[in-house]
């Protein structure tokens, strides 16, 4: 994950952190027996990380799993009795928070009854500020409190998908809808079908909200019993504004995720971070882009899937001291 700002001048002009990737998120791991972090019935499970002596690093109650109620699930009235049926949805939720500097990310797996997976990051904590002139505005950030500055910036994200549906032999489609041409079968010109494209080499891609374009994770050689259509997993990805910063910008380089919403790439060994295995003071070249850049071919082989989302935080008077959540699913 990585926080590019906005702000033009030197020496703010360097302002992008990997905040997950510099710091280290295991390490930054909160305690979440000491708080008010999970509900109800909780497990709690502890790690042991390593200090950067290689000594071992004890960390106690990092990780909570607990239910939550999740709203309603479904419901039916029969128009013709009255009679209403509605079943309440419970989530299993997986949940650990990591405290980097000034910013929390709560990040939780959530797993429904309907058999869907949802991955959920909250950002909270203190926006990052800096001195103004009292009576001076800028159009990179606003001025939450008389005599600070909250610069804008963004917070994009990077999640691996290893996917192993059926196997570890898949590939990665996207469905698209288009509408039919006016003809003699449709006088009216209201018919509509959906394409199938699949992507056959390592690439980065986008949704597009025009033709509803929807990615899915398949495995062609495992067939759903009802339709004998392949089993698979749909991928709904909430549209961001991509790197902001120019193509040719350290910013841009360094964060080889931050331009398209979805890469595919076919497994290595070692390839396990979206920008590179050190992000500190990289230049580029050794994360995603890179890799999707050799072309390899994806159709039906062991293949990783990794899916960019974030928000861009245009900074208001709301959200200084202390930001209420901002969330993204």
């Amino acid at each position: 994950m990585v926080i590019p700002y906005g702000d033009p001048r030197a020496p703010f002009h360097k302002k992008a952190a990997f905040d997950l990737g510099d710091a280290g998120a295991g390490a930054m791991a909160n305690n979440l027996k000491l708080g008010c972090d999970c509900l109800g019935s909780i497990h709690y499970l502890s790690a042991v990380l390593a200090t950067v002596q290689g000594e071992p690093l004890p960390m106690e109650n990092v990780i909570c799993v607990h239910e939550q109620d999740a709203g309603i699930g479904w419901k039916h009235t029969n128009y013709r009795t009255g009679r209403a049926a509605v079943v309440r949805s419970r989530e299993l939720v997986i949940q650990s928070i990591i405290t980097v500097a000034n910013y929390e990310y709560i990040m939780a797996f959530m797993f429904n009854q309907a058999g869907e997976l949802t991955y959920e990051v909250r950002a909270t904590g203190i926006v990052s500020t800096q001195p103004i002139d009292e009576g001076v505005e800028v159009p990179w950030g606003t001025i939450v409190h008389p005599g600070v500055l909250a610069v804008h910036h963004q917070h994009i994200f990077s999640l691996r998908v290893d996917p192993a549906i059926d196997g570890h032999v898949n590939r990665l489609v996207y469905d698209e809808i288009h509408p039919m041409p006016v003809s003699d079968f449709n006088p009216h010109g209201v018919g509509y079908t959906v394409s199938e494209t699949t992507v056959l080499e390592s690439a980065g891609l986008d949704t597009n909200y025009d033709t509803a374009r929807t990615f899915k994770i398949l495995n062609e050689s495992s067939r759903n019993p009802i339709n004998g259509k392949a089993v698979g997993y749909k991928i709904h990805t909430p549209g961001f504004q991509k790197m902001v910063a120019d193509v040719e910008s350290f910013h841009h380089k360094r964060a080889e995720f931050a331009d398209h919403n979805i890469y595919v790439t076919k497994y290595h060994d070692g390839e396990l971070y979206a920008g590179g295995k050190y992000t500190n003071q990289s230049r580029g070249g050794a994360g995603v882009r890179a890799w999707a850049n050799r072309k390899e071919p994806v159709l039906d082989e062991d293949i990783v899937v990794w899916l960019q989302f974030g928000l861009q935080h245009v900074t208001r008077i709301e959200d200084f001291p202390v930001m209420p959540c901002e969330i993204i699913k």
